[in-house]
């Protein structure tokens, strides 16, 4: 399983500045097969450094949630770093 990449992603506009709520399409590849699936994250900054990240499903999916939510992360966390999100 591996997240190619999250296509559409918008910002939503928050009062809080360190926060920030994405919403976007999650492109994953699961032996060998592409699909799409609508998501919405978080992230936002912890008071003594780092960032925080949670991620939600809008639809389900036949496949165990818990390690799609973990790479959906990581490459969210790889984004942040990159500077790529908008």
């Amino acid at each position: 399983m591996k997240v190619i990449d999250i296509a559409n992603l918008k910002r939503k506009e928050t009062p809080v500045y360190y926060r920030k709520e994405f919403k976007g399409d999650a492109i994953i590849e699961i032996m060998q097969e592409t699909f799409n699936t609508p998501v919405e994250f978080v992230v936002e900054h912890k008071p003594i450094g780092g960032i925080d990240i949670r991620v939600t499903l809008v639809e389900d999916i036949d496949y165990p949630i818990i390690p799609i939510v973990s790479s959906i992360k990581n490459h969210i966390q790889q984004m942040h770093e990159r500077g790529s999100l908008p």
